[in-house]
């Protein structure tokens, strides 16, 4: 049976691999913020929420094409009116992926591994990595890559996580919990949601240029969506915000970073950020307040649609063979910087004793009596508790019904 949109599965070849793709399941970087005119740019993060699968095959450039390929080329040509499906070129190991990122020219880049840890590396990996000529006013080698994570919380840099998000609850459904290298808000992923991230020129970088892209070539694709970019830049369906942004200006490069949702259990995500308000907890803190919207998922049929139709449309943009690359962790073994990265992630030190500081001002429910609290790299520096001083903030939290009596599910 015919599968619309998909490329057909028969027997395979001998000299092909079968591979997996990842159907659907975040982010800036800690680069160089001394530019005031990029400041506020590169601090923001538009709120928004953010296993099965299915196998695919991945061609290498030699590949002939077969009667199954053309026939699902006149199935695309009939029913994906603008798209036609790309062609994968694998990525194996590291020399291969430094050859593509750190040569020349446009490419597009998908990570095939839903690991948020190694896609967000990757990620960092790339922008830094990219080509530019400072001395030039051209550049050529604009890069647009996917990602779909696994169920994830990604807060930013300088946030507050015990002010974001409700620990506990994140591990009981699961998900990971992950502090990116840049600031903003904090987003939930899921494998329903694709993250992207278009990188160009300092010089030619606008907010809403990409995202601009993205809703024209969605209208292209069926101009019944109810797509449209509001004010800020932002991509909504209905009037619900379907895609967060966030932004990085530095070392003469700009990145803009997106997620859409498309196919997200959203009511999973129900109860997992904090709100802005909770009854006898109160935060006292500069760090960055992610602000909640209405959300929904874009009606399309899967996220490899949206992929597919951005990558095929990119391809068009820089005059392209509809071509895209595709990687997975196996591009680590020899690359110390992807691994580093990964490994500063994964810290605990990194994810709760990095943040900024903060007090939590904390009513007692049976005497009614208020209780602070100072923190600093995580541990508690002050408090009007008695005992607590130097203790590890998260460790506090999981023991608070020893000091105080307070609903623990609200503080965790």
């Amino acid at each position: 049976m015919l599968k619309l949109g998909t490329r057909l599965l028969p027997a395979l070849p001998a000299r092909r691999t079968s591979m997996v793709r990842y159907m659907a399941t975040n982010t800036p970087f800690d680069l160089d913020e001394s530019d005031p005119k990029y400041k506020e740019l590169n601090t923001m993060y538009e709120e928004m929420f953010s296993g099965e699968t299915v196998p695919y095959m991945s061609n290498d450039a030699t590949d002939e094409v077969s009667e199954v390929d053309l026939l699902n080329e006149e199935i695309d040509s009939l029913y994906n009116v603008g798209m036609n499906n790309p062609r994968h070129i694998k990525i194996n190991t590291s020399t291969e992926l430094n050859k593509l990122i750190k040569g020349e020219g446009p490419f597009v880049l998908r990570s095939i591994s839903h690991n948020p840890y190694f896609n967000l590396a990757l990620e960092d990996y790339l922008f830094r990595n990219t080509p530019i000529d400072k001395n030039s006013k051209s550049f050529d080698s604009h890069r647009l890559v996917f990602y779909i994570n696994n169920k994830c919380a990604v807060i930013g840099k300088n946030q507050n996580i015990w002010e974001e998000l409700h620990l506990q609850k994140l591990k009981e459904k699961g998900y990971e919990v992950l502090r990116r290298l840049s600031g903003g808000g904090a987003v939930l992923h899921d494998l329903g949601n694709v993250n992207y991230s278009y990188i160009c020129s300092r010089d030619e970088f606008d907010t809403k240029y990409f995202n601009g892209r993205i809703v024209s070539w969605l209208k292209q694709y069926n101009h019944a969506l109810p797509v449209s970019l509001n004010q800020r830049g932002d991509i909504l369906s209905n009037g619900f915000k379907i895609s967060g942004s966030a932004y990085k200006v530095a070392l003469g490069k700009a990145y803009h970073h997106g997620t859409m949702l498309i196919k997200s259990n959203l009511s999973d995500f129900k109860g997992l950020l904090k709100p802005d308000i909770i009854e006898g907890i109160n935060w006292e803190t500069n760090s960055v307040v992610s602000v909640r919207s209405p959300i929904e998922n874009l009606p399309l049929p899967s996220p490899d649609t949206f992929i597919d139709l951005c990558t095929s449309q990119f391809n068009k943009m820089f005059h392209l063979n509809n071509n895209s690359y595709v990687c997975n962790e196996s591009v680590m073994e020899n690359n110390d910087d992807i691994k580093e990265t990964m490994q500063k992630l994964q810290s605990n030190d990194w994810k709760y004793h990095s943040g900024p500081k903060f007090k939590v001002h904390i009513r007692d429910s049976k005497t009614g009596k208020e209780h602070s609290i100072a923190v600093e790299k995580g541990f508690i520096v002050d408090s009007t508790l008695k005992g607590v001083e130097a203790q590890d903030f998260n460790n506090f939290l999981h023991n608070v019904d020893k000091y105080i009596t307070v609903n623990k599910a609200n503080i965790l």
